[in-house]
């Protein structure tokens, strides 16, 4: 009962963030997220997450990864939203830490953003 709870409220909390993203804020992105340099990449990672097939995601992953086609970072970052789109479940942001990657954009899941 206790886990069904903590997962009502972390649900709610990221539905809340989605409604509230606003272009030109300032957010996080969680650690471990994927950025993806295109949005048709986000968007062949959704379908292939809706699917089901843990095994054709991972491997697409990969495959991303190795061509550096993606990234994924290990810390929390902050950028800034140049884009959302909510039907497509979509942001599309600007890599603001320091680092080779600041000002690059990104495509990522808006799941993965945090105030």
């Amino acid at each position: 009962m206790m886990r069904l709870a903590l997962l009502i409220g972390a649900l709610l909390t990221t539905a809340a963030l989605a409604d509230s993203i606003t272009l030109g804020a300032t957010v996080q992105v969680k650690p471990n997220t994927i950025w993806f340099d295109e949005a048709a990449q986000l968007a062949r990672w959704h379908q292939l997450q809706a699917g089901g097939d843990a095994k054709a995601l991972a491997a697409y992953q990969q495959q991303m990864l190795r061509q550096r086609d993606a990234w994924q970072f290990i810390y929390q970052l902050r950028v800034k939203v140049l884009g959302y789109d909510a039907s497509k479940h979509e942001a599309h942001v600007q890599m603001l830490t320091e680092g080779r990657f600041v000002g690059l954009d990104f495509y990522i899941d808006p799941d993965a953003l945090t105030p």
